[in-house]
């Protein structure tokens, strides 16, 4: 069972925050310029003020754009692609509401209202960018610059409290910042220890402790799932149940130290007589095996059970106690599902195919 690595799924978990992140401060730049538009025209609808009309197409240019930005970040794109969108949109966010800024500067609001909106908007960007630092910057320092040249401008605030404050709000929203992606970083780490730990525990539990590959438990598992694929998808499906000959008498000659050792070279010899990566070996049982093969009809099945029996042949593992050959041999029963057939009738099918292989002589493969 496969499971991404740390790096990939810290990638992964940036990307869906960035592109979360970017929706939400699009929606909430919406709401609040739509809101300081109604404040404006209330204020200023009954005063002459020629700054009023230029303002509220700035703000609607602004719309288009977070509307415009929005629908374009609902689509998926790769990350290195997203970042590059995403920065290139935190700087118009940045410039545009320094433009918003400078815009009620100039409609007469007072020091306050601009230190409130971007007090806000800081409070917007952190919490929108804070996995990917060139953004959070591209986007804070614009309205940082503005609403410091602000303050500049205010006789009631000299030179040093402007940039003391400048400096201040860099320090805590970088703190901020790090804080943020450090709890982050802390939850996906724990997050893909725990799968990674889940995934060690269930190749554990599916995994034969002497020969190291699947257990019947997997089997049971794998062929429940491969008959569901065969229906949906009108695909042949195949198993072959194999049988060690005169296993007992292997291991009442030779101990069963070595009666181990036999199964284990059986069991890589089935496994690397599979050429799909789909296709599974469990060990069923004693001296028997399972071979899982799907969309494989009863034809590319026999010609599996005949690789096998050829590269054990190769191998050569000495048997002197067997009655039909020097070396260790397998029978092996053929069977291919039938519409409609459950799990346990597939396997009786081919555990009689099983048995007739042994009437006939062993050391052969029967499907019929």
């Amino acid at each position: 069972m496969d499971f991404s690595s740390f790096d990939t799924r810290l990638e992964n978990t940036v990307y869906k925050n960035l592109r979360i992140g970017l929706i939400w401060a699009s929606k909430i730049s919406l709401i609040t310029l739509l809101l300081i538009t109604i404040v404006i025209w209330v204020d200023f609808i009954h005063t002459k003020n020629s700054n009023l009309l230029l303002t509220t197409i700035n703000f609607a240019i602004q719309g288009l754009l977070f509307a415009s930005s929005w629908l374009f970040f609902v689509h998926n794109k790769t990350l290195q692609h997203y970042k590059i969108i995403a920065a290139i949109y935190a700087l118009l966010f940045g410039i545009t509401w320094g433009g918003t800024i400078i815009n009620l500067n100039n409609l007469g609001h007072a020091y306050v209202i601009v230190e409130i909106i971007g007090n806000l908007l800081f409070l917007v960007i952190l919490l929108s960018f804070y996995t990917y630092r060139i953004a959070v910057y591209l986007a804070i320092l614009p309205i940082l610059i503005f609403t410091t040249w602000y303050s500049i401008e205010d006789p009631r605030f000299n030179l040093l409290f402007s940039f003391t404050k400048l400096a201040i709000t860099l320090i805590i929203i970088e703190s901020g910042r790090q804080l943020l992606f450090k709890w982050f970083t802390t939850r996906i780490t724990q997050e893909h220890d725990n799968k990674r730990l889940l995934s060690e525990l269930a190749q554990l539990s599916f995994t034969d402790q002497l020969t190291q590959i699947n257990n019947r438990r997997f089997f049971d598992f794998a062929i429940d799932k491969q008959i569901i694929n065969a229906k949906h998808h009108n695909t042949p499906l195949s198993i072959i149940l194999i049988d060690i000959d005169y296993f007992k008498l292997f291991n009442d000659t030779n101990g069963h130290v070595k009666g181990d050792i036999c199964l284990k070279s059986v069991a890589v010899t089935i496994k690397n007589s599979l050429l799909r990566s789909n296709d599974t070996v469990s060990r069923y049982g004693g001296e028997e095996f399972v071979v899982l093969l799907p969309n494989t009809d009863i034809h590319g099945a026999c010609r599996v059970a005949k690789r096998i029996q050829q590269n054990l042949a190769i191998l050569a593992i000495n048997h002197s106690a067997s009655d039909i050959s020097h070396s260790v041999t397998v029978s092996q029963g053929i069977a291919t599902w039938q519409t409609n057939q459950r799990p346990n009738q597939l396997i009786n099918n081919a555990d009689n195919h099983l048995y007739n292989a042994k009437e006939l002589g062993r050391n052969q493969y029967c499907s019929a």
